[in-house]
């Protein structure tokens, strides 16, 4: 039998850990509001890193004056909390002097490493600056923070530990936290007057009055009000615990207060000082100690009956004052069109405004903010007062949820108010600080709770496993951060792709069991990459983030078991992935500065982050699979469930497409689908080889749902997949896709036969599906483009074989083999090492005089493209200027309505540049976009601007690029290059220079013979497992097998793991297959053992 027992000091120590592990979390999570704070608004330079070493080695020391010294208080304000957290990390208080000493330095040179990294970072973005003041403030600061722990380290932790506990000394001890830092806040900016000169100008300024400053206005009475209000808690700590508070005594302590204040805000440069003010602390004394006797002699149980009446009559009154302190009515209300402008150029990166306004003016706003919606988190509070503490856990959230709905409605009311701007970091101040609200009164007004103590035994037990969920839940945090920094850097909105993720992460956090579901569904269609022109980042990326960093944070120690693959598939996974690692290294290394030449082109060597992150996601997702598969019935449904809504919506893309462009049933034209995978602009197998591995799950869905209209529904959606992977016109597609539907069929015949199961229906419901499938693919298979592909195999296989020895050619080249040329390194290696006689041709974005163009070489066709709205039988203007090296240049530019790869009407205009080599010039041009949707057609084609450099050694930059239409609207976005590849995208004719067209030599190519032995070891081993445990009737294995046998079967002739979502779903289902041969058995709380064995 366990016992409870209160935590006493001899007992801190078992909890010890808990304390050090907060603290890790507190100082990451501010180390991540440094980082944020010291780089916003995160407008990047440009710099070369070779000058910013230059110039970071000749920082200034700068003479500030008294404007610039409260930039130098901030400095070393900011870094105070992160020495105490450093330091409280890093040093014991039982630990020996020596030690302790040791672990100062330590936390010293963190500090200072962290410190020299950002001021460095700082160069890379307008409008920072760096200086040695900086680097002083800040060192000092942690220096402070570092003293302040070892003095009240101790201290902070048992009043931290008293607030948590809840009751009356957290109340008191919440109390004593606001009153220091109100008083701290009170000398806030510290702009110190450190001169006689700054004294002289202080005292003859008009930031003095007897009464009120002069000039002052009705404002002075507005500022009054809060003064009023941020007195009483103080008066609550000092006159709380006293019977009978005297309101003399009450009056005394207000003015000594209000004059201690007023007096030291005549020592800094900001600061206003008035008689006013001593009287409003006087009455918010007395306001206090009026309280404390109403409160106690009020009748708590009658009112808690009328609480929620008073609240709802205070609904009204409280958002009138909502809307008129939000500005609703200072101005004159514009336009629905004014205001959807002035949204656009709103700017959505939190605390953006505050960036650009003074530490003062800031933190007024933050304070101010927080006032208006802390009301939100009290009044939600006590409409719960009477409620059980435990049935509303989640008041805070439907606090912050409630307080950011209102203040996006009073945001959004200032668009249309003229001389106002909406600051959508308000909306964020809104929700914590009613979140905080109703947590703090939770907790002041809860009973004390003990902190209970178990046994020895399951502290040793857990200890690990509590260490472990705390790691990930930090990379959780850190997860969520990146993942919110990329959505608000998209590319293609400020608004729907935020907006669209955050509530994807509510959905998440509410049914956070259905995250398999979602990440399989959505893998094929979040590929948004022609439209944002982002290479290396897609939104599916982001919200892989967005999974991985919810799903950490919601891990329990009592619900989470270690991974637990067997011994030898546990160890072939950690060597390939130390191989694939190694190979990373070698891929990128030596780091050289990012430009805007980085993540725009496949040939840079930060690809290699583009490729491997596939297999990183999907090993990131290994703690959140083995929770899921503590319920494997449940979490292979998921599964199917997933893959199967992910095919249905490839599916659905292949049918538009096809009725788009070539037809549904025209299977003799020369079109190939492309699907939902831009990646396919530069060739590969992703369409075929995604719908021959997810086909296979069909069956399992079915199987598992066993109802008539699922039947139905899944032999549609077979049937519509195979038509979707026969218009490929993939040789290896179809193979594949003939072999695994034959082991599937084979397989679940099987199934039936030893199940029992409406044996007589099932086979029949089999034999008719094999039906379908052949009266689908057979006219295609017999079509003339079909017949057309298959009678060249073997002059394709002697082009493959040709290319193959061309890739070893460069490998020994490169003399790469041990370890690899790292992943997607192959596309410059081809370029730089090949023998082929020509090249495909290149982009690249250049600056001079801080003015970034593009720039188009010569070679392969290469179409750097763009999507334009444009609609049939109108005029448009073409604007751009152009440049040549040489006389003999010729720019084409072509308007067309194209998919992926292919184009169809067609309006090309070619520029001959006459301008001589190396000047700049103007050209202009009409376009008429006649015969542009074809008559009667319901489906509209995207068009597509391109540019192309049609003449051979010759290079063209190009600039300011506009397309527009009668009434001035430019359709084309970033076309003065400034964002580099945003919103751009190319493709390509010739496809060889970009992939390796094997999926084996890929694999050596890039991580070498230790990559190449692991993977297959391991492929092999999980297909020997898989094919044994389907022949005892274990559906995923026979999926599984299945699925593999696709992957494996397209390898042969293309390398569709460099296509990231795809290697990303190779490796997942790799690791489901490894972990669903153990059997996983529940963690249990420890109680219930002991018993057991007791």
């Amino acid at each position: 039998m366990q016992t409870h027992i209160p935590l006493t000091e001899k007992a801190l120590w078992q909890h010890q850990h808990i304390n050090r592990t907060i603290l890790v979390q507190l100082a990451l999570l501010y180390l991540f509001v440094i980082v944020y704070g010291s780089l916003i608004p995160f407008q990047w330079n440009n710099l070369a890193f070779a000058t910013a070493l230059e110039k970071f080695q000749q920082i200034p020391l700068l003479k500030l004056g008294t404007d610039n010294r409260a930039d130098l208080v901030a400095n070393l304000l900011l870094y105070i909390p992160f020495g105490f957290l450093i330091c409280g990390w890093l040093v014991q208080q039982h630990d020996h002097p020596v030690i302790i000493l040791i672990r100062i330095v330590l936390s010293l040179l963190f500090i200072t490493a962290v410190i020299v990294s950002i001021e460095f970072t700082q160069q890379f973005f307008q409008p920072r600056t760096v200086s040695l003041n900086d680097i002083f403030a800040e060192f000092s600061g942690s220096v402070i923070g570092i003293g302040l722990w070892l003095i009240a380290g101790p201290w902070c932790v048992s009043h931290a530990q008293a607030i948590s506990r809840g009751g009356i000394k957290a109340r008191q001890t919440v109390l004593i936290i606001y009153t220091l830092i109100y008083l701290g806040l009170s000398l806030f900016p510290y702009d110190f007057l450190l001169s006689a000169d700054e004294w002289q100008i202080k005292l003859a300024s008009e930031s003095l009055g007897w009464l009120f400053i002069p000039h002052c206005g009705t404002t002075c009475i507005g500022r009054l009000i809060p003064e009023v209000l941020i007195v009483i808690p103080i008066a609550l700590l000092i006159f709380g615990s006293k019977q009978h508070p005297s309101f003399f005594l009450a009056a005394m302590v207000g003015a000594a207060l209000g004059i201690l204040i007023e007096t030291l805000q005549l020592t800094i440069v900001s600061g206003i000082s008035q008689g006013a003010s001593i009287v409003s602390r006087i009455i918010g004394m007395l306001l206090g100690v009026k309280l404390i006797q109403l409160v106690r002699n009020q009748d708590w149980r009658n009112l808690r009956q009328k609480t929620r009446s008073l609240l709802m009559l205070g609904i009204i009154p409280y958002l009138a004052a909502l809307t008129w302190v939000s500005g609703w009515f200072s101005g004159d209300w514009l336009s629905l069109s004014e205001g959807w402008l002035r949204l656009t150029q709103t700017h959505f990166l939190p605390f953006y405004y505050h960036y650009y306004s003074t530490e003062t003016v800031a933190l007024i706003s933050l304070l101010f903010q927080t006032g208006l919606y802390l009301p939100i988190g009290i009044g939600f509070w006590l409409w719960h007062w009477s409620e059980s503490a435990d049935k509303w856990q989640h008041g805070p959230i439907w606090s912050a949820v409630i307080a950011a709905t209102l203040a996006c409605l009073a945001e959004t009311g200032k668009l249309f108010v003229s001389g106002l701007h909406p600051d959508p970091t308000d909306i964020w101040i809104a929700a914590a600080a009613a979140a905080i609200a109703y947590h703090l009164l939770n907790l002041m007004f809860s009973p004390t709770t003990n902190i209970p103590i178990t046994s020895g035994l399951m502290h040793q037990e857990l200890a690990s496993v509590t260490q472990s969920i705390t790691g990930i839940k930090i990379l959780g945090i850190l997860t969520l951060c990146i993942a919110t920094t990329a959505a608000l850097s998209s590319p293609l909105s400020t608004i729907w792709i935020p907006v669209a993720l955050t509530i994807y992460a509510a959905l998440l956090w509410w049914r956070s069991d259905w995250w398999l579901v979602w990440v399989l569904a959505l893998l094929p269609l979040l590929d948004l990459t022609p439209w944002s022109g982002r290479l290396f980042w897609t939104t599916y990326d982001t919200l892989l983030l967005v999974t991985i960093g919810i799903g950490y944070l919601r891990l329990h120690p009592d619900r989470y078991i270690q991974p637990a693959f067997n011994r030898l598939p546990g160890l072939l996974l950690s060597l390939f992935t130390l191989s694939a690692v190694i190979s990373l290294g070698i891929s990128i290394l030596p780091l050289t500065a990012p430009d805007s030449n980085a993540f725009s082109h496949y040939h840079s060597p930060y690809n290699a982050f583009r490729v491997a992150k596939g297999l990183f996601f999907a090993l990131a997702f290994i703690p959140l699979l083995v929770k899921e598969w503590n319920k494997p019935e449940q979490a292979i449904q998921k599964l199917a469930l997933g893959m199967t809504l992910g095919l249905l919506g490839v599916v659905l893309y292949v049918l538009w497409e096809r009725a788009t462009f070539s037809g549904l049933f025209n299977f003799t034209t020369h079109y190939r689908i492309t699907g939902p995978f831009p990646g396919m602009h530069v060739g590969g197998a992703y369409i075929e080889t995604y719908l021959a591995v997810t086909l296979p799950f069909v069956a399992l869905w079915v199987w598992q749902q066993r109802r008539m209209r699922t039947s139905i529904a899944a032999a549609c959606l077979f049937s519509l997949g195979t038509y979707s992977i026969m218009v490929t016109f993939s040789r290896t597609g179809q193979a594949a896709f003939i072999l695994t539907t034959i082991i599937v069929i084979f397989g679940f015949i099987k199934l039936i036969l030893q199940t029992h199961m409406r044996r007589f229906i099932n086979i029949g419901t089999t034999i008719s599906l094999i039906c379908i499938i052949i009266a689908v693919a057979w006219p295609i298979f017999g079509g003339q483009y079909s017949q057309s592909r298959w009678a060249t195999i073997e002059q394709d296989i002697i082009k493959r074989t040709n290319h193959w020895a061309k890739v070893l050619d460069i490998l020994r080249l490169q003399d790469t083999s041990v370890f690899g040329a790292g992943p997607g390194s192959f596309p410059a290696a081809y370029f730089w090492s090949s023998d082929s006689p020509t090249r495909p041709a290149t982009y690249t974005f250049s600056s001079e005089s801080n003015n970034q163009f593009l720039r188009l070489g010569s070679g392969d066709a290469l179409y750097f493209e763009q999507s334009v709205a444009v609609l049939p039988e109108q005029r448009y203007q073409l604007t751009l200027d152009l440049r040549a090296n040489t006389e003999n240049a010729t720019l084409t530019i072509f308007i067309c309505e194209k998919s992926l790869l292919y184009s169809y009407t067609c309006i090309p205009v070619s520029l001959h540049l006459k301008s001589s080599a190396g000047h700049w010039a103007r050209y202009e041009t009409q376009i008429y976009t006649r015969h542009f949707g074809p008559p009667g057609s319901q489906m509209r084609r995207p068009v597509k601007l391109s540019l192309k450099n049609s003449n051979v050694d010759t290079i063209v930059d190009i600039d300011n690029i506009a397309l527009r239409d009668l009434t001035g609207k430019n359709l084309i976005s970033n076309g003065d290059f400034s964002e580099a590849m945003h919103h751009w995208f190319f493709s390509v004719d010739n496809y060889w220079p970009w992939h390796i067209e094997n999926f084996y030599l890929n694999i050596f190519f890039e991580q070498g013979w230790p990559g190449l032995i692991c993977l297959f070891s391991l492929i092999i081993y999980a297909l020997i497992r898989w094919s044994s445990c389907a022949w005892r009737n274990d559906k995923l294995s026979l999926v599984l097998f299945a699925s593999f046998i696709a992957f494996l079967v397209i390898g042969l002739l293309n390398s569709w793991n460099d296509e990231p979502r795809l290697s990303f779903l190779f490796y997942f289902l790799l690791i489901i297959g490894l972990m669903a041969e153990v059997r996983f058995i529940p963690a249990q709380h420890h109680s219930s053992t002991t018993s057991n064995t007791s």
